[in-house]
């Protein structure tokens, strides 16, 4: 009689029963260590389920911090259950990843929470399939940071967005069937990585880019530089004193560029980007490189005629600059590297207070 396990043999309900008096941590142990390689995998799942909601439901505590994750084996109406319990239980702090197979869409409560919504100023949302979805909707009056991650089957939904706090926004997406944004009259921040395929270099951002103009800084991929680029009227950044750019792919068929875009942003006060995005070098010189550029960061650097170019321009023309940073692309022995100072430093500079590193 020893060694008989008379404990796994009684029911789920029991068995659930009696870890429902043992703290959270003891509870989730013991569960999952004691005899759950005895039994099917269905069986032990079903014993978790069951104890996961008892917890919730029938402790009678508050919930500060809810984080749930699961796949497509836990059914929908578990999900439901445990999200609305964290919300009766004052949840104050919520992280959901969980299958959009079974969960389509969340219960309603959760996004009346007193404890919740009320002070909800940070949201990510990460691979989110939006399929079947006609408007995706973010709004909140106190929300001030949304990052938008990876969404699937996105072509034929509308992003609307209404949240007049929203400080940052960060978009790493496919471009979506439409965009409406409004009440961003509080944006300081906004980080734009269009993901698209070849066949998607015709779509339309410009509702996006429009609403996003009275931004202070802002980050493009050159994806995303490209189809600001194409908009039938670019907008005027006239309150952004930042810009960077990167580049993950060449730029060898463009037309147009970063010179555009400079024309566009009078009150540039700070520039990062890479030397290709610099198609041409414009007859009439921006407004914000005469007056207001104070550092600029250059990289990619080659050694060759077309680069040298784009950096004595910048000097010859940068009545405000304070600082050149640039970075080279390739290793240079010690000749070529004082071959190529001496060229940068006896450059004419309009600015005599700036001074040009060079990062090798």
């Amino acid at each position: 009689m020893e060694d008989v396990d008379r404990v796994s043999d009684l029911p789920d309900s029991i068995l659930c029963h009696i870890l429902s008096f043992l703290s959270t941590k003891d509870a989730v142990v013991t569960s999952i260590l004691s005899t759950s390689d005895r039994r099917p995998k269905s069986s032990s799942s079903k014993i978790f389920l069951s104890f996961v909601g008892k917890m919730l439901f029938f402790h009678k505590t508050n919930v500060d911090k809810f984080r749930l994750k699961c796949g497509i084996r836990v059914d929908c109406c578990h999900v439901y259950g445990w999200i609305l319990a964290a919300v009766w239980r004052g949840v104050k702090h919520l992280e959901l990843n969980i299958s959009y197979t079974n969960v389509k869409t969340l219960p309603d409560a959760l996004f009346a929470c007193r404890t919740l919504c009320t002070n909800l100023e940070d949201v990510i949302i990460e691979k989110f399939n939006m399929e079947n979805i006609n408007n995706f909707n973010i709004s909140h009056h106190l929300l001030q940071s949304l990052t938008i991650l990876h969404s699937n089957d996105s072509s034929n939904c509308w992003l609307i967005i209404d949240s007049p706090n929203l400080a940052y926004f960060k978009y790493i997406d496919h471009v979506v069937g439409g965009y409406s944004l409004e009440n961003l009259q509080s944006i300081v921040s906004v980080d734009i990585h269009f993901i698209i395929e070849d066949d998607d270099l015709q779509a339309d951002a410009t509702a996006l880019f429009r609403e996003i103009s009275n931004v202070r800084s802002l980050l493009l991929s050159s994806t995303s530089l490209k189809l600001l680029l194409s908009c039938e009227s670019l907008p005027i950044f006239a309150s952004m004193v930042e810009l960077k750019l990167y580049c993950e792919h060449s730029y060898e068929y463009w037309e147009k560029g970063l010179e555009s875009l400079l024309t566009s942003s009078p009150e540039l006060e700070k520039l990062d980007f890479d030397q290709e995005v610099l198609i041409s070098l414009p007859e009439k010189v921006p407004s914000c490189l005469s007056f207001k550029l104070k550092m600029t960061e250059f990289s990619n650097f080659r050694d060759d005629k077309d680069c040298i170019e784009k950096v004595k321009y910048i000097l010859k023309h940068g009545g405000a600059l304070q600082k050149l940073t640039i970075r080279t692309a390739s290793y240079y022995h010690d000749e070529e590297k004082m071959k190529i100072a001496d060229e940068l430093f006896a450059s004419p500079r309009e600015s005599k207070q700036c001074c040009i590193l060079i990062v090798w």
